[in-house]
């Protein structure tokens, strides 16, 4: 009985670690996470190879600083991200009973495709997460604000949510 157990262990280690090494997808991923009441925003971004940290200034002379960087990035979750199908995001996602608070915009590049796409007050299920997995890289002055629960919370606390899925028809009033 131990061979056929010790022998199903051996392969799926070796599967395991064979999958582990296969080259991740490029993407890029950005994340603007804005304070206007201060006149700044941080850009995260995010590729399969490294994780920047941008502050960005938005009063007049004011310049960009790198905050942060790292090639140090756990693999099985930046290949999470590089996995979403960006054809099937919509534009914007808003929980309409909330109207400030948690709002963040993503860029998402992939195979020459680039999608813009804003959470407001709206926890997405393939999106949502690259902010946990960013927070799990930085160090804790670096992370952004991110309240899982709260969104949930509210989500279901509200029940009606806005999903545009192109610009196009957000400018259409559809």
């Amino acid at each position: 009985m131990r061979r056929p157990v010790g022998l199903i262990i051996s392969v799926v280690l070796i599967f395991t670690i064979s999958c582990n090494n296969k080259p991740i997808e490029p993407f890029q991923l950005s994340i603007a996470d804005f304070d206007y009441s201060l006149a700044y925003s941080v850009l995260y971004e995010l590729t399969n190879e490294k994780l920047t940290i941008t502050f960005r200034g938005e009063l007049e002379n004011e310049k960009d600083s790198v905050l942060y960087s790292t090639i140090d990035l756990p693999k099985s979750k930046i290949r999470q991200l590089s996995n979403i199908n960006i054809d099937s995001l919509s534009v914007l996602y808003s929980n309409v009973c909330v109207r400030d608070g948690d709002i963040k915009s993503f860029r998402f590049t992939k195979n020459g495709k680039t999608k813009i796409v804003t959470l407001e007050n709206y926890y997405h299920p393939e999106l949502s997460p690259s902010i946990e997995i960013i927070n799990g890289i930085v160090p804790e002055k670096f992370k952004m604000y991110n309240n899982r629960a709260e969104l949930i919370k509210r989500m279901e606390n509200c029940g009606e949510f806005r999903i545009i899925k192109s610009w196009e028809e957000y400018k259409n009033g559809n």
